[in-house]
């Protein structure tokens, strides 16, 4: 089997900033992070494949992965005294510079954090 590898080089401009300051930050923690919902599938078909989709919103999620609450809230404490990321009135939001993330979690019986 070949695997096949999309190339989204010029393509995703406007991502570069906010992902390269999740993965500075995340990298830090040696905490694992993916884009995932519509921002991913639309990254795969529109950049990937020239397939226009329809999106409702123009934020980006993100799966984070954590061991423990500790690193949770190691991780939330940390973007947010970043100075790039804000608390919103809404506990598992953050924006950044005047855009929307959203966490997604789940807490497994491993006691992995998954956002």
């Amino acid at each position: 089997m070949t695997k096949k590898l999309l190339d989204l080089s010029g393509k995703i401009d406007g991502l570069i900033p906010i992902l390269e300051d999740i993965t500075r930050i995340a990298d830090s923690l040696g905490t694992p992070f993916f884009v995932i919902g519509a921002a991913a599938r639309d990254l795969i078909l529109e950049q990937g494949y020239g397939i226009r989709s329809v999106r409702a919103t123009r934020d980006l999620d993100l799966a984070i992965q954590v061991e423990d609450w500790g690193k949770h809230t190691i991780l939330s404490k940390t973007l947010l005294e970043s100075g790039l990321f804000g608390a919103d009135s809404i506990p598992h939001r953050f924006i950044y510079k005047g855009g929307t993330i959203y966490r997604h979690s789940s807490i497994r019986a491993n006691r992995e954090r998954r956002w």
